[in-house]
């Protein structure tokens, strides 16, 4: 059941994804990609609030974001739907993108693997280093759908379907199959600690929210990716 749930979100992440994939690039640009929030979002600077919208937006680097309602965000090259009550952050790192995920699910959708791809959560940063994606089974374009998922004891990063993911974690490299996570529990500091338990491979257990709801959020989000014009959203006024 847990996985038919996975099949269901992907196949919905497909369709918004192959949208946001032919829209303007954002390469070398001051913003991280547009975001699509289908209640709100709020914009943290420095500890302080920056703005605050209801509709499609663009997101600046290194700006935290806190989702009220399911939200989608369109990349260059990746598509992410993160879930009601995340936090996160997107910044870069030598050119290269960091999705810092404080708190929440964050799911994703790749056609390529970005470079230097990481994702930072409360127990470790885990480095990408290679992607693999299985063959179109009707011969179209095929994406690695997956997810992170940030909690204050123990995180997780999952696939759901499309590929493997390689990644380099505190406790070494780890390759992450379809319906496959690692789980990387928070460092003990009694008895002279040592990095978390976690980095083992095990079958993917079902990801916190309603898939249908998903679904349906990101419904929205197209629906707002279709009719959009200049129109930023709302602008937070001290």
């Amino acid at each position: 059941m847990w996985m038919l749930k996975h099949k269901v979100l992907a196949q919905v992440m497909v369709v918004f994804a192959f949208l946001c994939f032919t829209a303007p690039g954002f390469a070398g640009s001051p913003f991280a990609g547009r975001i699509l929030p289908t209640e709100k979002v709020d914009f943290f600077s420095d500890g302080k609030q920056v703005g605050q919208y209801t509709a499609e937006a663009p997101l600046p680097w290194d700006t935290r974001v806190v989702c009220k309602g399911r939200t989608g965000l369109e990349m260059d090259d990746m598509f992410l739907v993160f879930e009601d009550g995340t936090s996160f952050t997107l910044s870069q790192k030598n050119g290269s993108p960091v999705l810092n995920v404080q708190k929440g699910t964050a799911y994703f959708a790749l056609p390529t693997l970005p470079k230097g791809l990481e994702f930072a959560i409360p127990q470790d940063t885990v480095v990408t280093e290679m992607m693999t994606l299985n063959a179109a089974a009707t011969g179209g374009r095929q994406l690695l759908k997956g997810y992170v998922k940030a909690g204050k004891e123990a995180s997780e990063l999952g696939v759901i379907e499309g590929g493997s993911l390689m990644v380099d974690t505190a406790e070494g490299k780890r390759t992450i199959k379809s319906g496959e996570r690692i789980i990387l529990a928070q460092a003990k500091t009694a008895g002279g600690g040592g990095a978390g338990g976690g980095g083992t491979s095990v079958s993917t257990a079902a990801i916190l929210g309603t898939i249908a709801g998903v679904g349906a959020a990101i419904g929205l989000s197209i629906a707002s990716y279709n009719s959009r014009d200049d129109d930023e959203g709302s602008p937070f006024t001290p």
